[in-house]
């Protein structure tokens, strides 16, 4: 099983595309999504952007979860609960931006702090969709674990706080990391729905 995991082809890290296909990369974009297990809860079409609801990452003792995309990250959930949470974004190329094959010796980006307010929907010319997804894992506050068996592990009870606001639940979920493997899995989960239709 895990020679399968990490023999598993990467996908891209970036898909181009033109904004005649704009549409359709959207929606191909939503459908991988939701073959995931995370389902979209905004979805701007305008801005080009698609967040998911996070979806609680499988583990090798369950199957019907999700699966990990690698054989590392697929451990990591066994040990501990983790979720993960996806961000689709279409971003319009500018014209000075390098496309694969051109060959200059300046390299710009697109310009993500300025704030375009472009109507993607109506917009024309090159575009390029990526990927983020976060890792988040449950931290329980208190936990003393035992050195020898998990029967000998406990929680330490904490006292409220004289103001209210001051509290800070027993379980809460703290940002990790970023799963770039997934980020490239769905990306060639989107160029291969695009390419069966």
């Amino acid at each position: 099983m895990v020679a399968s995991c990490s023999s598993k082809v990467i996908g891209p890290e970036v898909v181009t595309l033109d904004s005649k296909e704009y549409a359709q990369v959207f929606d191909a974009a939503i459908a991988t999504a939701n073959a995931d297990g995370m389902h979209p809860v905004l979805v701007d079409r305008r801005g080009g952007i698609i967040t998911t609801d996070p979806a609680v990452a499988g583990s090798f003792l369950e199957p019907w979860k999700p699966h990990p995309s690698t054989a590392r990250q697929g451990l990591e959930n066994t040990l501990a609960q983790q979720r993960r949470t996806a961000r689709f974004e279409f971003v319009p190329l500018p014209s000075g931006v390098v496309q694969p094959g051109n060959a200059t010796n300046e390299l710009r980006g697109p310009d993500l702090l300025s704030s375009t307010g472009i109507d993607l929907t109506t917009y024309e010319g090159p575009m390029e969709l990526r990927v983020w997804v976060y890792v988040d894992r449950i931290y329980t506050q208190g936990v003393r674990r035992g050195t020898w068996s998990l029967r000998q592990e406990s929680k330490t009870t904490i006292l409220p706080a004289e103001q209210p606001w001051e509290q800070v639940p027993a379980t809460f979920w703290v940002p990790v990391t970023r799963d770039v493997a997934r980020e490239r899995d769905l990306l060639a989960n989107v160029k291969s729905r695009l390419s069966a239709h």
